[in-house]
């Protein structure tokens, strides 16, 4: 035997030879005896030899003749039967476990086949099944053995049966036993499944732990995939659990059945039996997780019959909800069950089941608040009562009774609630309730009900005090007179069936009553609808009988409220006995429908009640509030004889819900068919109800479906109820206020318009004009100032046009509401979503927005008299000016712009004075804005005397506000008319004139008002309050200065009101005056004399004017100039005189100094001298040079100092920044550092030189000196932390009193060098030791850090030494006085006067006024983040900070806000750039003002706002501001570092703004998408392209856990365009880079990062790939393999890929290959240059167009801005072309071979050269990915195309295509796999015959594995 041992080959003797003699060796018996002549045979070299065989058994290339491929195979039987006879007694069953030799490998099911050939051919063979067995065992060949399981698995039962060569199998017929025949049915096609087998599992298992566990993974998905029940099974059984592997995979099957799947039944039975703890243990966390998974494990108890086990299970909670559903599915008798367990286990059960009642009340309770679905499964009301039947009767404690009394009372209130939420209030189905028991009350409210009835018939008591009794028990907060109401309202509807049997006395007193229940309005909802049914249902009896008596005598006591239902009046008339018997009754009633029509129209609405009561709860509200759109009616219904429409029972209604939930496109027929079986008519009205409110407005992704439902349903009259409730809904959201404010009411809109459209126009049914006008809704949003709610709504219904033919451009119906859309697209000054939404609309609808010709509606229409203002604010127009928030004073006033309005309470509100009686003013709650000084004592120790002080200023108030508000108004509103009269007198525009007006009036009268009113009322209030005080027990001297503190405090605030009052009362004023100038303005205009000039005849009438003004004044045609108008909207900018006062004691900013930040930020000396450049590079090619000795280097530093110092003394410049850039100076300071950076210790040599420097710094008498040898020190720091943190360390601790210097600590100070909190508590200790040079050092040191003209510090950076200081006594040094005087002195100083500048922001250019703004900028945010870092900080506490800070003036002004967020953001930024971190600090600590800002911009936007729509508004500008802020500073950063940017401060700044906004999403959870996709912006003009430095910091933000799945998860996935966007702007950054050979490290961990990305989205959002995939790929390189086959991998979730490695898997058989995928990316856009797409369209209608294939290759070729780049063709043209044609084919089913299609890619694929046929072929691969239309087709065309071309280098490009995207690491796309495995299985392509497969070693060698990695697992 030879030794030497090939890969390819085996190490036996008679495997050799074989190979070596080929297949013809084994052609015959003979032939094989021949060969093996006298060879020894045993059972080793024969397990080998057939190992061999099944290895190479096709395509010996070189061995054999091989002439065909017939020939090419082993005729294992020959050589068997050669053995057998040589060897008879060979042991055959040893021959199979030899198998397990170095080189064994079935590479496909053929190698498995002749194993088995073999094994029947042996002695034994034909008697024993082939002992599989052996392959079970423990191996040394991993990978062999693994690769025969494989096989094994796949191999037909008809050849051989695993579960027949198991020991163990997984299952067994006898474990079903019990079971339905269904679950039988479908264990018997499992039992003979290959993967019945343990034994295989348990190996499969075992192999996990070895080095194949990566193809065991595989290999258990593919099980998974095939039979998952089994493989579930199976590791359930396999003990114990031994690995990773088996744990995650059993954990996922768990999971994936017990969520509900068609075999969860059948797996769970067998779960049960053999691992019961595990099965309760699961089902008990499910439930844990998600209550309302009870229905699922239900369902699974129930049928493996285990609910008394399951019931005896703890917690009690779980088992109570249980029995609950139990008994709700008859399948438990519950009232039993609770009498047993509380006998069981005593009050412990009880008390378990009174919490279970109290958690799903709060619960349901919760869910109605907030309208949405349900956490928990809801209790019924029937179950609800057998709980307290059975707890009633229990030992309960008072306490607990109480409250089960208390839930009694509530479920009865949820269920009338519910029962007219689910049931439409129908007087056809309104059926009387029976006196079944359903709801019971206890005996002693029995006894009381019925005592007052008796007492009634009696005569004891009146109807009419009834009545009110009645009233009183209705409102009343007593639990049990409600009790009272509610039984003996049930108990009558209850006795309704025994009326007839009364005594006509009885029987009239109880008719009198009924009625008079309805007149006074004492019953609603619901039982309205039964009451009213019961009349009507009386009056349908013969005249004269008792309860037609009964009927006329309760109708004539509520007759006066006919007219409030004209649909009811409609059913009386048609009574026949009523129209003989009492036509005067009949008048009336028709009388009544005429006025009930006439109010109803004079509101706006009809509702239609032919079916339907309306509650008059309701009702009430929908004739109070302002009906906008009247252009919608709600079709009526055709009256059906014999149908009697009322809700299903509930178990009907169970069945329904769950056909709903279950129904897919796969058993749509199924479930329809159910659906028409449990559906009955008289459900109809039910069910539209219920699709449409529950289904359709929330469920826009399942439309197609339900109307596919409906369809298969095909009951025209179910879908005409389905129209019209559709109708209803609409109507009512388009009515509603809260559809303006609330972007969830939109959303639920925009879902009906959608399913409006696709159930008419997408089914080419119009939409009546009767029924719904869109562009008279459009009009009246326009109107009303609600087209945020009108427009996405239409858009929304004429987008479902586009799924059919007809209501599509240029349908005529459709334009001109487009063309509307236009005009307000151009004219209404839309937001920018409204605009996209009509931009999206024409988009789907492929028409461009500029080729629609707009309307001219707007302009020429005429105005309506009225205009419905949605708002409670003060009539003011569209051109009022914003709030003048501007003059507030200390944030006083911001807070009176939302707490000033017409809606205040009225309880609040006092009138004006009585010579003021036209005023009618509002004074509002001051209570919660009134600030109470601690130091009044009175204050803390009677509570009471806040309420005192708050009626003495009221009073004050009340006192002058009438006089002064009509003198400042007066005079206000004459100022304005004559000097804008003048001044807008050939002013044709009222919009301008109206503005300037309102500026001008507000900004007088307000003034005028704080000026008249301070004096008068601070005396006012000193007297009220003084008096109060004196009242109270205070002496007079401590009451007047307890009025003065409380008046000071309040003064600013009590002015403001009067102030903000008088602005609005002059609005109104103003415009009364200017009324006639705005209609004669209006006049002109719509007289078309708009081209002529308008000239004010009044004002030119007069002969004072215009003549006698100078000419600057006077009037010129075409309106005002921008300078003229500028004089207006100066009164914006006026100080307010109040704003001048010093900051009251009582406001935020004093009592908050003690959480001033220890952080100070200050401003660099030369940054471009600072930063340096030695480290650009210089300092790389000092550490290449040899190091310099140490002797050597002090030498030349001291060379380098003694040169400094002679420089400076000759040097005259003042400071280090006046130095020109190549000075000598800055040179050698260039120069140490390197020095430094020489020495083979650099630490060392920067610590020595350090402490040189150290000792020439405080010698050093200039400040140019100084300046010099702190930069120096800087640079020697950065050199290695240790000396920083040395270096620190001396000058802060040091005791040498040499650091005395205040000029070198001051420096050092700027520098960053000394930690100011750590010299600060330095000093203070050497004070309190009482040093007195560290005294003197202190105080003068502190001066010159907060009083030099560029402060460094505040005051609470010094906090200790300022107390150490005031805590000396005796003889204080004179420099401590002085400083304590400056202090006091400053600190009286008022804040808005100018304060020194901070250094933060140092300019000399910047105006004194505004240096005090900047200093209380810096102060504000240094509060806030010192307040943030404090730990007893709460989220309270800084809420409570955030309200004060938005009061304040800065953030109320726009320039002064975006100020304060600017400088907040470069202090954060400058911090953490600066920041250096000491031994034992934390790094976090350099982001925490970051963190602070972060915290306190979600802080404001949490803040609330009058209104949710301005709120909203309000939030997301105030976001968008900050963010362009934000923008504005990285961009800055980013061109002035350039390679000095540093992206981390930004990264930390955005990831804390996610965090952030992810902790409130609650808060703001209406604006958080819109939020995020802010952001998405800010990220897309932040992208790599535009700003480099910035790309790793941007990858992070793009894919970070709070930003990327979330946008990803909203819903109608809103998010995924823009982070589409996001993605296309990384690829078209990455591919220039990617285009080289030779990545460098940054690109290489770029590309690593996008490709996790990538894999994140595969394995979560594989539909956004999916869909986007086009548009992805289009912008890859085409080098990037790997990144495309991750796009092109990825299949939609619910889907489950086919095996591609399954033999003869016929794909056009597989029932996903007929569905077309979804595509989002725009891929004709491309197309439409140079009208490439309209030629292709042209051509595929008609082949004759002969030179359009000729001219296609020029019009693919690159433009000039390409070629450029390096481009010789336009790929994403080539890439649209192929798209576009293919997709063309499949619509139209054109074959693969024939028709244009083919022709065109024929065309490409022989006269494109090579670059543009790869391009070419890889847009066709681009195709191939997960089963679908697209796929299969693509896959058709390229082999098509490799059959039909004759070209050999045209086949290589093709298996180039595919084969280097198979060569690459996984995942590998289906498409990509069957294509490859069809091209070189298929003998029609003859693949291996081509000569490029073995035109080279390699490339043979290279097909050769990839056809064993096709075949492998």
């Amino acid at each position: 035997m030879t030794q030497n041992k090939d890969p390819d080959q085996t190490d036996g003797l008679i495997s050799k030879m074989i190979l070596e003699a080929g297949y013809e060796c084994c052609s015959s018996v003979s032939s094989v005896q021949e060969l093996l002549g006298d060879i020894p045979i045993n059972e080793n070299e024969v397990a080998e030899t057939l190992g061999c065989m099944a290895r190479t058994y096709i395509n010996m290339t070189g061995v054999g003749n091989g002439s065909s491929q017939s020939e090419s195979k082993w005729n294992v039987e020959n050589f068997v039967t050669a053995i057998n006879e040589r060897a008879p007694n060979l042991d055959w069953d040893a021959v199979i476990r030899y198998l397990d030799y170095e080189h064994f490998f079935l590479y496909d099911a053929k190698g498995l086949e002749i194993l088995i050939r073999a094994w029947k051919h042996s002695p034994g063979g034909k008697t024993k099944n082939f002992p599989a067995n052996h392959f079970f065992g423990k191996w040394k060949n991993l990978k062999g053995q693994l690769s025969a399981l494989y096989q094994l698995t796949n191999v037909s039962t008809d050849i051989l049966s695993l579960v027949s060569c198991s020991q163990k199998t997984v299952i067994t017929a006898d474990d079903f036993i019990q079971s339905s025949p269904h679950i039988r049915a479908m264990v018997s096609q499992l039992l003979n499944d290959q993967l019945n087998s343990l034994d295989l599992i348990e190996c499969v298992i075992r192999l996990a732990d070895t080095t194949v566990a990566d193809d065991v993974k595989v290999f258990l998905e593919m099980m998974v995939n095939k039979v998952p029940e089994l493989i579930f099974l199976g590791l359930l059984q396999v003990e114990p659990i031994s690995n990773s592997v088996h744990e995650d995979l059993l954990a996922r099957l768990i999971i994936f059945y017990l969520t509900g799947n068609a075999s969860s039944v059948l797996v769970m039975t067998k779960f049960w039996k053999i691992k019961p703890e595990l099965f309760t243990k699961n089902i008990i966390e499910l439930y844990s997780k998600d209550q309302t998974s009870l229905t699922r494990i239900l369902a699974f108890v129930h049928e493996l019959k285990i609910l008394p086990k399951i019931l005896d299970l703890q917690p009690f909670l779980f088992t109570i909800d249980l029995a609950a559903l139990a008994t709700r599915r008859e399948y438990l008798n519950l009232e039993k069950w609770l009498q047993d367990k509380i006998m069981e286990h005593g009050d412990v059960f009880a008390q378990t089941c009174l919490k279970f009642l109290s958690r799903k009340v709060r619960a349901e309770l919760a869910r109605q608040d907030a309208n949405s679905s349900p956490i928990t499964v809801p209790l019924s009301i029937d179950v609800v009562n057998v709980f307290i039947k059975v707890l009633s009767e229990s030992n309960l404690m008072r306490p607990e009774k109480d409250l089960l009394r208390d839930i009694h009372s509530t479920y009865l209130q949820l269920s009338q609630k519910n029962a007219t939420a689910e049931q439409p209030e129908q007087f056809s189905n309104a059926v009387v309730p029976s006196s079944s028991g359903e709801i019971t009350f206890r005996q002693d409210i029995e006894d009381e009900a019925n005592s007052y009835y008796e007492r009634i018939y009696s005569g004891e008591i009146s109807i009419d005090e009834m009545i009110d009794r009645l009233r009183k028990f209705s409102t009343s907060k007593d639990p049990r007179e409600q009790d009272v109401f509610a039984c003996m309202i049930h108990n009558l509807f209850d006795e309704y069936n025994f009326f007839p049997k009364y005594p006509d006395k009885e029987l009239a007193i109880t008719s009198i009553l009924f009625g008079s229940l309805i007149q006074n309005q004492l019953i609603s909802y619901a039982p309205l609808g039964i009451a009213l049914k019961c009349v009507l249902d009386a009056l349908g009896n013969v005249p004269g009988n008792k309860m037609y008596n009964f009927g006329l005598q309760a109708l004539a006591q509520f007759q006066s409220r006919l007219p409030e239902w004209p649909q009811y009046c409609t059913h009386l008339l048609q009574v026949p006995s009523l129209q003989q018997a009492n036509p005067d009754l009949i008048n009336l009633i028709k009388s009544s429908i005429q006025i009930g029509r006439l109010q109803h129209q004079q509101q706006g609405l009809v509702p239609d009640m032919s079916n339907s009561v309306v509650a008059k709860s309701d009702e009430n509200q929908l004739i109070s509030s302002n009906i906008v759109f009247t252009a919608i009616c709600i079709p009526d219904m055709l009256t059906v004889e014999d149908i009697t429409y009322e809700p299903p029972t509930e178990g009907v209604q169970d069945k329904i819900l769950f056909i709903m939930n279950n129904v897919a496109l796969n058993n749509l027929q199924s479930k329809s068919a159910n659906l028409k079986d449990q559906l009955s008519p008289s459900a109809y009205q039910w069910f539209s109800n219920y699709l449409v409110v529950k289904r359709a407005s929330i469920e826009p992704n399942y439309h197609d479906l339900y109307i596919l439902l409906l369809k298969s349903v095909g009951n025209d009259l179910l879908y005409q109820h389905v129209l019209r409730e559709t109708f209803v809904n609409i109507k009512i959201l388009l009515n509603s206020e809260n559809t303006v404010s609330s972007s969830t009411e939109r959303t639920l809109l925009k879902n009906l318009g959608s399913w409006l459209g696709g159930m008419t126009l997408a089914q080419n049914k119009p939409i009546k004009q009767k029924y719904v006008s869109f562009k008279d809704l459009l009009l009246e949003g326009y109107d009303t100032n609600r087209l945020i709610v009108i427009i996405p709504f239409v858009c929304k219904v004429l987008e479902q046009g586009t799924k059919n033919t007809v209501f599509i451009p240029p349908n005529p119906w459709v334009m001109a509401i487009l063309k509307l859309l236009v005009e307000l697209y151009e004219n209404a000054d839309l937001k920018l979503n409204l605009k996209f939404e009509i931009e999206v609309l024409c988009k789907s609808l492929s028409i461009e927005l500029n080729t629609i010709k707009p309307t001219t509606v707007l302009k020429n229409r005429p105005l309506k008299n009225q205009v419905y203002v949605p708002s409670v604010s003060p009539p003011i127009t569209n051109s009022a000016p914003p709030e003048i928030s501007p003059f507030a004073v200390n944030g006083v006033r911001s807070a009176l712009n939302n707490l000033i309005s017409p809606s205040t309470q009225e309880n609040n509100g006092l009138s004006a004075a009585d010579n003021a009686e036209d005023l009618s003013i509002n004074i509002p709650n001051l209570a919660p804005y009134i600030t109470f000084n601690p130091q009044i004592v009175l204050y803390s120790s009677q509570p009471n005397s806040k309420r005192w002080v708050l009626q003495a200023i009221t009073q004050s108030i009340r006192e002058i506000i009438g006089p002064v508000v009509e003198r400042s108004v007066a005079i206000a509103s004459v100022s304005t008319r004559e000097l804008v009269a003048k001044d807008f007198a050939m002013e044709s525009d009222e919009n301008k004139m109206r503005k300037s007006a309102h500026l001008m009036a507000q900004s007088l009268a307000g003034s005028l008002a704080m000026v008249t009113c301070k004096d008068p009322l601070r005396a006012s209030m000193m007297n009220h309050i003084r008096t109060l005080f004196i009242s109270n027990g205070l002496g007079e001297t401590v009451a007047e200065q307890a009025a003065l503190l409380t008046v000071a405090d309040n003064l600013d605030l009590v002015c403001a009101v009067i102030e903000k009052i008088a602005m609005e009362k002059v609005i109104l004023e103003v415009d009364e005056v200017l009324l006639p100038a705005y209609t004669n303005r209006k006049k002109h205009r719509e007289q078309r004399l708009g081209n002529q000039p308008y000239f004010d005849m009044e004002i030119f009438g007069m002969s004072r004017y215009p003549a006698t003004l100078p000419e600057p004044l006077r009037p010129k045609p075409n309106s005002l100039q921008p300078a003229q108008l500028r004089v207006y909207e100066d009164f914006t900018r006026i100080p307010r005189l109040a704003s001048q006062v010093s900051t009251p004691a009582g406001q935020m900013v004093e009592p908050e100094r003690a959480f001033r930040s220890g952080m100070n930020v200050r401003p660099e000396v030369r940054p471009d001298v600072r930063n340096g450049n030695y480290n650009n590079g210089v300092a790389s090619s000092f550490e290449g040079n040899q190091q310099v000795t140490a002797h050597q280097m002090l030498e030349r530093f001291t060379q380098y100092i003694t040169e400094l110092e002679k420089l400076v003394s000759v040097t005259n410049v003042p400071h280090f920044s006046s130095l020109p850039v190549q000075h000598d100076i800055i040179h050698i300071l260039r120069q140490i550092p390197l020095l430094a950076m020489s020495s083979f210790d650099k630490s060392e040599a920067a610590r020595t030189f350090a402490q040189k420097v150290v000792q020439l710094l405080y010698k050093s008498e200039t400040q140019l000196g100084r300046e010099m040898y702190v930069i120096l020190l800087e640079r020697l720091c950065e050199i290695s932390p240790n000396v920083g943190v040395l270096v620190t360390s001396w000058l802060t601790h040091a005791d040498d009193e040499r650091k005395y210097n205040v000029p070198v600590t001051v420096a050092l100070i700027k520098a960053n060098l000394i930690n100011l909190p750590e010299q600060d508590q330095e000093l203070a200790n050497l004070i309190d030791s009482g040093r007195l040079s560290a005294v003197d050092f202190t105080a003068r040191l502190i001066r010159a850090c907060l009083f030099d003209e560029n402060p460094l510090a505040s005051r609470q950076e010094f906090i200790a030494s300022l107390e150490a200081l005031s805590r000396l006594r005796g003889n204080i040094p004179k420099s401590v006085l002085i400083l304590m005087d400056e202090i006091r002195r400053r600190a009286s100083t008022p804040i808005s006067q100018p304060q020194p500048q901070s250094q933060f922001m140092r300019s000399e250019t910047v105006k004194d006024e505004e240096l005090g703004l900047r200093d209380h900028v810096q102060y504000l945010f240094t509060e806030w983040v010192r307040l943030y870092q404090h730990p007893n900080s709460s989220d309270k506490i800084l809420n409570a900070f955030v309200a004060q800070l938005s009061q304040q003036n800065i953030l109320k002004k726009e320039d002064t806000s975006s100020f304060f967020y600017r400088a907040s953001i470069e202090i954060s930024i400058e911090h953490a750039i600066k920041f250096k971190q000491l031994p034992g600090q934390s790094a976090s600590l350099a982001y925490q003002p970051i963190d602070a800002f972060s915290k306190l911009i979600v802080g404001l936007l949490k803040l609330p706002v009058a209104t949710q729509e301005n709120q909203d508004v309000a939030r997301l500008t105030l976001l968008t501001k900050v963010l362009s802020i934000i923008v504005l500073i990285i961009s800055q950063h980013h061109e002035q570092r350039q390679p000095q940017f540093n992206q981390k401060p930004f990264l930390r700044l955005f990831t804390s703004l996610l965090t952030d906004l992810h902790s409130s999403e609650m808060h703001i959870q209406s604006i958080y998408i819109p939020i995020l996709t802010a952001l998405s912006n800010t990220f897309n003009t932040l992208q790599p392209s535009q700003f480099p430095g910035f790309t790793f910091a941007w990858l992070q933000l793009i894919s970070h856990r709070l930003f990327m799945p979330k946008l990803l998860l909203a819903d109608n996935q809103k998010g995924w365009p823009v982070f589409q966007r996001l993605l296309v702007c990384l690829f078209k950054f990455l591919g220039p880079f990617l285009q080289n050979a030779q990545l460098k490290d940054t690109t290489r961990m770029l590309y690593r990062g996008t490709l996790r990305v990538l894999l994140v989205l595969l394995h979560d959002f594989p539909e956004f790939l999916c869909d986007y995939h086009y548009s992805l790929c289009d912008v890859i390189p085409s080098s990037c393999i790997q990144l495309r086959n991750l796009i092109l991998s990825a299949f939609p979730r619910h889907m489950r890929l086919p095996d591609p490695f399954t033999p003869n898997l016929k794909v056009d058989l597989l029932p996903e290959i007929n569905q077309s995928p979804k595509i989002l990316s725009d891929y004709t856009a491309v197309l439409k240059t140079n009208n490439l797409k309209y030629d292709i369209d042209e051509y595929l209608q008609n082949r004759s167009y002969d030179s359009f294939l000729p001219s296609l290759i020029p019009k693919l070729l690159s433009n000039k801005a390409q070629l450029e780049e390096g481009n010789k063709y336009n790929v994403p043209m080539i890439n649209a072309l192929v798209f576009y044609i293919g997709t063309i084919g499949i619509n139209e089913s054109i074959p693969v071979n024939q028709g244009s299609p083919v022709e065109i890619f024929q065309y490409l694929l022989n006269e494109l050269d090579s670059e543009g046929r790869y391009l070419f072929l890889s847009a066709i691969a681009n195709q191939l990915r997960y089963p679908n239309s697209h796929t299969h087709y693509f896959s058709c065309v390229i082999l098509y195309l490799f059959a039909e071309n004759n070209k050999e280098i045209v086949k290589e490009q093709i298996t180039r295509v595919l084969l280097e995207r198979l060569i690459v690491n996984r995942p590998h796309p289906w498409g990509l796999l069957i294509t490859f495995i069809e091209l070189i299985k298929n003998p029609r392509y003859s693949f291996w015959n081509h000569s490029f497969t073995r035109c080279a070693t390699d490339i043979e060698r290279l097909f050769e594995s990839v056809s064993r990695s096709i075949n492998q697992i």
